[in-house]
């Protein structure tokens, strides 16, 4: 069984489209989600797949920014920085335009990363494109400063140096 190095993962939040005039169709998220406790207990059977030691980048939103600590805690992870990605254009709710995203990074065992060359901002401004996908240049920096072999979990394409499980991807590993 390969064992990973770094794991980046989307989880299926428990979350809902609101209703809006502009998008009177767009009620239902277009995937499956799950909830906290389902997404927390995938940390049990993703152990024996993670090295010794190892990298997650745990992708999530404002609202279930509390919960994504929770996760990377009950999948054995240690949290280390916040990077932040402006879409570029978000909604507004209750006076605040929703217009980043947050990609947490934590690691197990020891901090091992790439330090030469360019470094991880810690802000990242790319444009948003279909429902859910993230920047190219996430990937990017992912594979110049973590180590393979990698894992996306929650992947809705596949991606050269990857393993990639998901719904929306013909599974590569049983998890």
């Amino acid at each position: 069984m390969e064992r990973f190095r770094t794991i980046l993962a989307d989880p299926a939040w428990d979350m809902s489209f609101i209703k809006r005039d502009v998008r009177p169709n767009q009620v239902a998220m277009p995937y499956p989600v799950m909830k906290l406790q389902d997404i927390k207990n995938l940390g049990i059977t993703l152990r024996p797949y993670l090295a010794d030691c190892c990298h997650l980048f745990l992708w999530t939103t404002h609202k279930h920014l509390p919960f994504a600590f929770e996760v990377m805690e009950a999948w054995g992870f240690n949290y280390h920085c916040l990077i932040t990605w402006d879409k570029g254009g978000g909604l507004t709710f209750f006076g605040f335009n929703r217009r980043t995203e947050f990609l947490l990074f934590g690691y197990r065992g020891k901090l091992d990363i790439v330090k030469t060359g360019k470094a991880i901002p810690t802000l990242l401004s790319e444009k948003a494109t279909k429902h859910s996908t993230k920047p190219q240049i996430v990937y990017d920096y992912l594979e110049a400063k973590s180590p393979p072999p990698r894992l996306e979990l929650f992947a809705r394409s596949k991606r050269k140096g990857w393993t990639v499980w998901g719904n929306e991807v013909e599974k590569e590993v049983t998890i």
